[in-house]
């Protein structure tokens, strides 16, 4: 009797934490000003530009870069996806910048900040889960997070 139980509380356990991270870690896009001519994009160009090894669009302009604030479900996705990194290697990663002169790109607090600040900000990149985005962004691509679940 105790082991059904045990193994019905285990499924019922197994079942929340398999949503819990679904809802966490959604796809995530890339998004830019909705009236953006930059050029083509791709997973390593964005690496690049949020890392500063390059500070230019393909076509020439130079990007304003925003990441999500320290903490935030989206970034650690994004970063894991697409900066290959933790927060913590991150952190390290800026702080040998930051001893250079260069500073990391703006944090934006909320999804609403973000779509707000890429809306007036016209070389301006972030990313977003794929189920904020609105009308007044473009999504330039999307990240599959976690595609097998």
């Amino acid at each position: 009797m105790f082991n059904k139980i045990r193994t019905l509380i285990k499924i019922l356990v197994t079942s929340i934490l398999l949503t819990a991270s679904t809802a966490i870690f959604a796809d995530i896009a890339i998004i830019v000003h909705p009236d953006y001519q930059g050029g083509e994009l791709d997973e390593e160009m964005v690496r690049q530009l949020f890392l500063y090894e390059t500070r230019k669009f393909p076509s020439g302009h130079k990007a304003k870069p925003a990441n999500h604030a320290d903490g935030s479900p989206a970034r650690k996705a994004f970063f894991e996806y697409v900066l290959k990194m933790s927060e913590k290697q991150h952190k390290r990663f800026w702080s040998r910048k930051i001893s250079t002169g260069k500073n990391p790109p703006v944090e934006l607090d909320s999804n609403a900040a973000v779509l707000e600040w890429i809306a007036k900000t016209p070389l301006g990149i972030t990313y977003i889960n794929k189920d904020k985005v609105d009308d007044s962004v473009k999504v330039v691509f999307t990240i599959t997070v976690f595609d097998d679940l």
